[in-house]
């Protein structure tokens, strides 16, 4: 095994590791400013809008992580 194939394994695990944590971040954000738009009693109509924005990303995202990617 070449030194260039290890290093590029190693990159390839960084970088899945890094997408999923921030991809994290990103989840709990909305979350949390779902939980406040409750809390201040946003509008109901703004709170349904915002929730189906949130189901609609995370349908997207299964939809595309199917699709194999191109080999760079």
């Amino acid at each position: 095994m070449s030194k260039d194939k290890v290093n590029e394994g190693l990159f390839g695990a960084a970088k899945k590791f890094s997408d999923a944590f921030f991809d994290g971040l990103k989840r709990n954000q909305a979350d949390s400013v779902l939980k406040q738009a409750r809390k201040a009693r946003m509008d109901r109509e703004v709170i349904q809008r915002m929730e189906k924005l949130k189901r609609d990303k995370e349908e997207l995202d299964k939809i595309l992580s199917k699709i194999p990617m191109a080999k760079k």
